[in-house]
């Protein structure tokens, strides 16, 4: 004689729900878990390679330059080459860096008169700097002589802080170090960089702070 199979009781039944249940809300924590963890490290790899390429480019451009005219805080203009007017300091080879504050952005600013401009008209608006003029970082910030032909360059994004360290005062500075710190939601990424001016022109610069002149 067979015996009658017997089902499962309710307790068993709500007994085995309460254990998918706790399975399921365990899996799904961990997966959740596992997610933030890989954006988290996403975001951490983008702020490390962007202030790593930030900081590739502030160096090759301060190599080559001729002079840092202003450094201080989180900006600095700098006198990027001399093909326009030797011995003369003229707009376009002007570059302004500096941290936009309302954006977190690393900004990079210089103007570039269009190729479709004569060249009687740029050697017209392409006039010569007074040394003097450029000796205040506050430059890197104000109006430019030529809003129109400015060409701005985003150099990071979800920039913390900024700050440059000249070994002396610009426009003597030969070697500048800089900190960059990147990073968002309590993740940053700390840069420091250290470049020494290749060929500074510093040897041509006179006079005392405020009233340099370049000889």
């Amino acid at each position: 004689m067979h015996a009658r199979g017997r089902g499962f009781t309710l307790a068993e039944l709500v007994l085995a729900l309460v254990i998918t249940t706790v399975i399921g809300l365990a899996v799904t924590g961990v997966a959740a878990a596992v997610s933030n963890f890989n954006e988290r490290a996403e975001a951490y790899y983008e702020y490390l390679q962007s202030g790593r390429v930030a900081a590739i480019r502030l160096q090759e451009m301060m190599r080559s330059a001729l002079l840092i005219t202003a450094a201080s805080g989180d900006k600095m203009v700098v006198w990027t080459n001399n093909q326009t007017d030797p011995n003369n300091i003229n707009v376009t080879e002007v570059t302004k860096v500096f941290r936009d504050a309302s954006t977190g952005q690393l900004m990079q600013r210089t103007t570039f008169f269009p190729d479709s401009m004569s060249a009687s008209t740029k050697t017209a608006l392409d006039t010569s700097l007074a040394l003097s003029t450029l000796t205040s970082a506050s430059v890197a910030t104000s109006e430019p002589t030529y809003a129109q032909y400015d060409v701005t360059r985003i150099l990071a994004r979800n920039v913390q802080s900024f700050d440059v360290y000249p070994d002396v005062s610009a426009p003597l500075t030969r070697l500048l170090k800089f900190k960059l710190v990147v990073g968002a939601d309590g993740q940053t990424v700390t840069q420091y960089g250290a470049v020494m001016l290749r060929a500074p022109s510093t040897a041509k610069v006179s006079g005392t702070t405020g009233n340099y002149v370049l000889n």
